[in-house]
């Protein structure tokens, strides 16, 4: 009996995991491009100016980058500024990264209590150029990168 009740314990234990870390497809059909989200996100905005996504912890915003100065050369200092103009206070982490058909730059960083990572991301195969910005809660580092690393371009 107490092996019965262990196994039904594990098997609830393993579904409310499966079930937390269960991960949909959403796509920003106006510029082209998909991501990986927690199945619990809902769509806030979706326009072509603007794609807004929420859950209880993660919070996603994508905006088209309209500045034809910025190329793959010049990118980490306009992320960099980009992040220091929405005054952000630390910036814990900075690199260049590569997604599919972008590449990008992304900080690490904070405002107030709020952590966030901000990219931009370039589509080496159209015109597409997008700021990301993943604002997450503390804990929620893990789930916010997984979004981050998750973006694909589609035509």
């Amino acid at each position: 009996m107490k092996k019965m009740i262990s196994l039904a314990a594990l098997t609830a234990l393993l579904f409310s995991t499966i079930q937390l870390s269960a991960q949909v497809q959403m796509e920003w059909t106006d510029h082209g491009i998909g991501f990986t989200v927690p199945s619990d996100f809902s769509i806030i905005t979706n326009t072509g100016e603007e794609f807004t996504a929420v859950n209880e912890h993660l919070y996603l915003s994508m905006t088209p980058i309209q500045d034809e100065t910025i190329t793959e050369d010049n990118l980490a200092e306009a992320v960099v500024q980009m992040a220091i103009e929405m005054q952000y206070d630390v910036v814990d982490e900075a690199d260049a990264i590569e997604i599919d058909d972008f590449v990008g730059y992304y900080v690490k960083g904070s405002l107030d209590a709020a952590q966030a990572v901000v990219m931009a991301l370039m589509d080496t195969q159209s015109s597409t150029n997008l700021l990301v910005i993943i604002a997450y809660d503390k804990g929620y580092e893990n789930e916010a990168l997984k979004i981050a690393a998750s973006f694909y371009a589609f035509d």
